[in-house]
């Protein structure tokens, strides 16, 4: 089956198949508001958006994944409070008490264990009801014994073996007539500096935690509401309502109503998870936030808008080329690998060196900057001349895309049948 054009009749007031004229198409042609334009292009694009926006935020869809995203940050922030509870409470029976001294300093360090001096008798009940994670014995030769319930904690193990050196070292040092003290003060003195060519507020972990969130965040947001639009493309071509919009329309106001409106419904959510993960990272204590909580979720704001805009337009005008909901996949997929590339790269490459110098290059080249540069904007570690450069070029190729993804959608949308070559599609009218 080949593309066809179809043009309502409402439009144009041809024939009906009966030979007649259609009165309502008389009536829709004769009057100075009829046809594409009558509206103003502000009027058009604002009753699109606000369409859009009321029925993207009512679906199901919206709802529940919101609610599902805010029930996985709950339950994330709940197992973090639950694993912050305080330290392990480990039993030191009277064999081992010798080493109470080596091993409170330890815990005065740490912070991770408290030790507790328990009897003999009762170390089995107290492991089995919890209230210890652990028992620290002494055998008849001396040898330290540790009981636990299941396995024994890696770091407990390390914490003991390095207070029974201390112990032991205190020992010989008291036999060879040296006062352990002063010799400790001694060998605390030598100290080494470090001396860093760019410091870090955050630890390796939480430089992945913030990559994670950001790049997962946009690539998500992307992927779910340019996949929404291209759906909704579609639907209208089948169920032929884009028809009786563009006998008001443009075809650009048309695209343009309803980029602006998905990325208001999209950009709500946005702000309402980025707002809940903020609370949660200060909240806990868990992430640094190298910029204030307000200037981070500005930055996931402008550039969820960009790169939204930037994809969206994309994913819209290849959607416009098919009618049917079983041939998307085929035409959107080269733009799912745009956006897909750099969650992959910022996962892979920038959680291992946050300078690396591959990255810092392509977080500058749209359309792998909207989801580079805002993990390194909030790692701190994009100076500000190259955001302004991503920024620029972004908008720049935002402005390019706009007008081929615009040219494409005027010239596929009313057309059905078969997919519309990528040519054709293109050309100029």
């Amino acid at each position: 089956m080949s593309a066809t054009t179809r043009t309502p009749d409402g439009a144009t007031g041809r024939d009906t198949p009966d030979g007649e004229r259609n009165p309502a198409s008389d009536r829709n042609t004769a009057g100075p508001q009829a046809g594409p334009g009558a509206l103003s292009a502000r009027r058009a694009v604002g009753l699109v958006a606000r369409r859009e926006i009321s029925s993207r935020m009512r679906t199901k869809s919206f709802v529940l994944s919101t609610l599902g995203l805010l029930l996985g940050l709950a339950a994330y922030a709940l197992v973090v409070v639950v694993a912050q509870e305080g330290p392990a409470r480990v039993g030191v029976e009277r064999e081992a008490s010798a080493l109470r001294p080596a091993l409170a300093a330890v815990a005065e360090e740490t912070g991770d264990f408290e030790f507790v001096p328990v009897e003999g008798d009762r170390t089995d009940r107290l492991l089995r009801d919890g209230e210890l994670s652990a028992v620290i014995g002494g055998g008849a030769d001396g040898q330290l014994t540790l009981s636990v319930e299941h396995e024994a904690d890696e770091d407990l193990l390390a914490v003991i073996r390095a207070a029974a050196a201390e112990e032991r070292a205190t020992r010989e040092l008291e036999r060879a007539g040296v006062d352990p003290v002063e010799f400790r003060q001694r060998v605390a003195s030598a100290t080494v500096q470090v001396d860093a060519l760019d410091p870090s507020e955050n630890s390796a972990a939480e430089q992945f935690a913030l990559i994670l969130a950001s790049t997962g965040l946009l690539y998500f947001f992307f992927v779910f509401y340019g996949i929404m639009l291209a759906q909704g493309v579609v639907e209208e071509k089948t169920s032929r309502v884009v028809e009786l919009l563009l006998s008001t329309i443009r075809p650009w106001q048309l695209l343009a109503g309803k980029l602006i409106g998905v990325a208001v419904a999209g950009l709500t959510q946005l702000v309402l998870l980025g707002g809940a993960a903020v609370a949660l990272a200060q909240g806990t204590g868990t992430v640094t936030l190298p910029t204030a909580p307000g200037g981070a979720l500005v930055t996931l704001g402008v550039w969820f808008l960009l790169g939204f805009f930037l994809f969206a337009a994309m994913l819209a005008a290849a959607a416009a080329r098919v009618s049917r909901q079983e041939d998307l996949q085929g035409v959107v997929q080269p733009v799912m690998l745009l956006i897909t590339t750099p969650f992959v790269l910022g996962i892979a490459l920038l959680s291992k060196n946050t300078h690396d110098p591959l990255i810092e290059w392509l977080s500058l080249v749209p359309p792998l900057s909207p989801i580079l540069m805002p993990a390194r904007m909030l790692l701190g570690t994009a100076p500000v001349w190259q955001i302004a450069l991503s920024l620029a070029l972004a908008a720049a190729a935002l402005a390019a895309m706009t007008r081929v993804a615009g040219r494409m959608y005027a010239n596929s949308v009313l057309r059905s049948g078969s997919r519309v070559p990528l040519a054709e599609a293109l050309r100029l009218r």
